[in-house]
């Protein structure tokens, strides 16, 4: 069951399905915004770290995944600034973004070596 998690997890296919769906999540416009959502950097955090992982484990190269990730976060930033949907640019975002995708690619390594699953 763990080698097939981890041969699914090493193909791109889940780390492109997440990459548009936060594209989807940052495209949709200011007033259909759902409120009372908590953090707006906790959520950039957690959606990016879990990019940094899902890209990590497609392609185990750490510096290419941070610098991706991390522009990637930037472009999401110009999209919302020059879509017509109400968005605008918050660079404060974008640094929850690469914060996210850095702390995501130790885990992500430590997770993928380290923990050996239990015989049963």
């Amino acid at each position: 069951m763990i080698h097939t998690i981890k041969n699914l997890l090493t193909k791109p296919h889940i780390a492109i399905v997440w990459t548009v769906v936060i594209l989807g999540l940052c495209s949709i416009p200011r007033q259909e915004m759902p409120d009372g959502m908590g953090s707006d950097k906790l959520h950039h955090f957690g959606a990016f770290g879990v990019l940094g992982a899902l890209w990590y484990w497609a392609k185990p190269n750490p510096w290419w995944v941070i610098i991706s990730g991390s522009l990637y976060g930037l472009f999401i930033e110009v999209w919302q600034y020059v879509m017509p949907i109400g968005r605008t640019f918050d660079l404060y975002d974008a640094l929850a973004d690469a914060i996210g995708v850095i702390v995501a690619v130790p885990v992500a390594h430590w997770i993928w070596k380290y923990p050996q699953p239990y015989e049963v």
